[in-house]
């Protein structure tokens, strides 16, 4: 499904002004939106540039569509980070199984 996936969107979608919705991809295809992620990630993880903004996914035409998406990969990745910290700070409300209070989470190891 990745080749096919891959053709269609090189045939049809090159270039961020023929993006195409995630919507019509699952239309077109017959897919799920959760398999289009997968097959999005996994090109990507191949080095391949399939790009996505706020009007769906593309196949990048030049540098700039590859680095707007890396940008804005960056900008959701800093959001989660902050999401994630401020989880990460509420631990304290809440005592582990020893009745101590976790504190701080560094680099996914829990810290006493």
């Amino acid at each position: 499904m990745e080749n096919e996936f891959l053709k269609y969107l090189k045939d049809y979608h090159t270039g961020k002004e023929k993006a195409a919705s995630s919507a019509y991809l699952q239309n077109k295809l017959s897919i799920s939106s959760r398999t289009i992620r997968k097959i999005v990630n996994q090109l990507r993880n191949d080095g391949i540039p399939i790009c996505s903004d706020e009007n769906g996914y593309y196949y990048a035409e030049d540098t700039d569509e590859v680095l707007n998406s890396i940008y804005q990969m960056t900008s959701r990745i800093r959001e989660i980070a902050r999401a994630k910290n401020g989880l990460v700070k509420s631990l304290k409300r809440f005592p582990d199984n020893s009745g101590q209070l976790i504190l701080q989470i560094d680099g996914g190891e829990e810290k006493r």
